[in-house]
């Protein structure tokens, strides 16, 4: 990852309007030996172990974060169904295209797509697919090639995807330069089209965060300053409440979970199920009353009736009203919460706390967190996870040297023995495939608690081997720096023991 323009994006850490708190008094960002900016300690910290508020660096609401639901196009993904990262990187490529008429103009901006400080077309930061051939070459037969890391394909068919909504919606809001090509137009400026979108789409994986159950996947400003650690280790963790409403993003209660989401059915039968047993109960006293109806009643009746109809043909825009007016109030009674605290003359802040930082609520945010006691000048790092170097740079575009995690896949080999001219190895090469991967694969679940344990090699479906799958090949590996997996101490035990 790589960020530029870092005043402009302290500034809107700055602005009130943004609702983030950074401290400033115990971090500083500055140039990293591990490339790019990193964050660094001004000062010795030590994190009170039972105050996790004591080790806060950054806290930034959630309502702050670039993600799809905050988007100023949420309806228009919310009506073709795109969530995930499809929704981010449209969101994302839409609100660049708004320049500085988007509330996340100042943290876009910092964003480099190039490499270094020039903004040569050639120099994007693109994902390995793209690279040029000479470079893309030097992958081959490596675990990021077994990856497909090299491929295009799947670049190809996510432009796709976000070509399709930009023409769905192009006479409701303006597609950005990225999803503009012309089929009758110049191939070179298509082709350019096409590499920015990838360079877009690899900025915004190589820094997305995992939120919640509402936002999913979103971006979020400074939270994307701290360097990978890939040795477990980390100095800083990444904190939000991810079982939410995933409907309105609320932890508390919302009414969602008893009447379901905006616009959903079961709200649209709450209200018609209601206008009927209405009507059901008119109808039973129509039985014990018909007798003695007047006229009157059945004009009232009438009236109801067309009422009724009125008010089913309003159904669907009234619940949207309603779901609009109730976020509105919640809105306004957090606001009123904070202005209350804010208008408060008793109101005293705990010595080495920050008001901004207080008055956040941090249910609705996402912290960065101090994990353990930091000398001044020390880099702050963030793991991403026990990630090997293909995944690395796959995901983000650089690799660790001596990566703890990293491995090698003897899968190549394996298929050249096994398209060999020794019938033996030939032979027990495929009662390994068929049975004795799935022999281990239960031992090891005997042995390991899979839910502790999620770094286990077997695949998720214990019966998704056959003998015409080959995935069981990705599990003959070496791992750093030179430990054979399981898998590939049995097969070899068995393809190369003395034979009867």
């Amino acid at each position: 990852m790589s960020t530029r323009n870092y005043p402009e994006l302290h500034e809107w850490l700055k602005n009130p309007r943004n609702k983030a708190y950074w401290d400033n008094d115990k971090v500083e960002v500055r140039s990293s030996k591990l490339g790019g900016l990193g964050v660094f300690a001004k000062t010795n910290i030590t994190p009170v172990e039972d105050d996790p508020e004591s080790g806060l660096l950054l806290r930034i609401s959630k309502d702050a974060i670039l993600s799809g639901p905050n988007s100023y196009i949420s309806n228009l993904l919310y009506d073709a169904h795109i969530d995930g990262i499809f929704a981010l990187i449209l969101a994302f490529l839409y609100e660049k295209a708004q320049v500085k008429n988007s509330p996340w103009y100042d943290y876009i901006h910092s964003i480099n797509f190039h490499v270094g400080s020039t903004k040569d077309d050639k120099r994007l930061m693109l994902p390995a697919a793209l690279w040029p051939d000479e470079d893309r070459i030097l992958l081959q037969g490596t675990d990021a090639e077994l990856m497909g890391v090299i491929d295009p394909q799947d670049i190809e068919e996510d432009y796709s995807i976000c070509l399709q909504f930009a023409k769905d919606n192009a006479n409701i809001v303006k597609p950005p330069y990225e999803l503009t090509p012309d089929e009758n137009g110049d191939k070179a400026e298509n082709e350019r089209k096409y590499r920015f979108f990838a360079a877009a789409c690899f900025a915004v994986s190589s820094r997305a965060f995992v939120i919640d159950d509402f936002h999913q996947l979103a971006l979020v400003p400074a939270a994307d300053l701290f360097n990978h650690d890939a040795r477990g280790k980390e100095d800083v963790h990444f904190v939000a409440i991810a079982h939410v409403c995933p409907f309105c993003g609320r932890c508390d209660e919302c009414g969602h979970d008893e009447y379901g989401p905006p616009d959903s059915e079961a709200e649209e039968y709450e209200v018609v199920n209601n206008d009927d047993n209405k009507d059901g109960k008119d109808d039973e006293g129509d039985d014990k009353m018909d007798d003695g109806k007047s006229d009157d009643d059945d004009n009232d009746d009438e009236k109801m009736e067309d009422d009724d109809d009125d008010q089913h043909d309003i159904d669907s825009l009234y619940i949207e009203k309603l779901d609009k007016k109730f976020k509105n109030e919640m809105r306004k009674k957090d606001k009123e919460r904070l202005e209350d605290k804010e208008e408060d003359e008793s109101f005293d802040v705990p010595d080495g706390y920050n008001l901004d930082e207080i008055l956040l609520d941090p249910d609705q945010c996402c912290d960065i967190v101090l994990q353990k006691k930091v000398k001044k000048g020390d880099e702050l790092l963030n793991t991403y996870g026990d990630l090997s170097n293909a995944i690395l740079i796959s995901k983000y575009g650089f690799t660790v040297k001596s990566n703890p995690n990293d491995t090698v896949c003897l899968g190549r080999q394996i298929v050249e023995l096994r398209d060999g001219t020794d019938e033996e190895i030939v032979k027990r090469l495929d009662w390994w495939s068929q049975t004795g991967f799935s022999l281990l694969k239960e031992y090891k679940k005997e042995k390991f608690d899979m839910q502790e344990d999620e770094s286990a090699e077997e695949p998720d479906d214990e019966n998704s081997v056959t003998a015409d799958d080959d995935s069981w090949l990705l599990a003959i590996s070496i791992a750093y720096p030179r430990d054979l997996s399981l898998d590939a101490l049995c097969l070899g035990k068995i393809a190369y023991c003395k034979r009867c």
